[in-house]
């Protein structure tokens, strides 16, 4: 037995609304989907300066804080699950390394990106040239991944942004 309501079956309004329901959640999933992708192809990344270079002659370490600005042209924050990278100074490669859980913000963003390295060669080079030179060439290389999450919570893919940027930053000496 189906009850009617002026000349109407209750299951059909249900299924009407279910459908409207439906379809604007999944409108709504993929324009939220668009929004991240175009803030994804709207993020740059370059090499800001170097915070501090370090070296420590009883361990043969060099530890290296470099400041690496984001800019983020798109329509929305994303968070990026992890960004790695490698670096080179003076097309030399001096270490790896990974941060997790960033933010980056419409606008710029600086990211401090550290690490050590026991690369005895490189850093000897490294402290010869800026010594020497006053300036350094910095290249990193590496990606990102930014996750595409529904309603922020279901993680449906994830999105691989590669980036190298590259300059020529100031040694300032102490």
């Amino acid at each position: 037995m189906v009850l009617t309501v002026c000349g109407r079956s209750k299951t059909g309004i249900f299924t009407k609304l279910w459908g409207f329901f439906t379809g604007l959640l999944v409108i709504g999933i993929i324009v939220y989907i668009g929004m991240l992708w175009y803030t994804g192809q709207n993020i740059s990344v370059d090499v800001e300066r170097i915070e501090e270079l370090r070296y420590n002659p009883f361990k043969d370490e060099l530890s290296l804080d470099i400041v690496v600005e984001v800019n983020n042209t798109g329509l929305m924050a994303v968070t990026i699950d992890k960004l790695y990278y490698e670096v080179y100074i003076d097309e030399q490669y001096l270490g790896r390394g990974n941060r997790e859980d960033i933010v980056i913000h419409r606008g710029r963003n600086e990211i401090l990106l550290s690490f050590n390295t026991k690369t005895p060669d490189a850093a000897r080079t490294l402290l010869t040239t800026a010594l020497a030179r006053g300036h350094i060439r910095v290249t990193i290389k590496g990606y990102v991944d930014i996750p595409i999450k529904s309603f922020g919570v279901i993680r449906l893919w994830t999105l691989e942004l590669s980036f190298e940027p590259s300059s020529t930053v100031d040694v300032v000496k102490k």
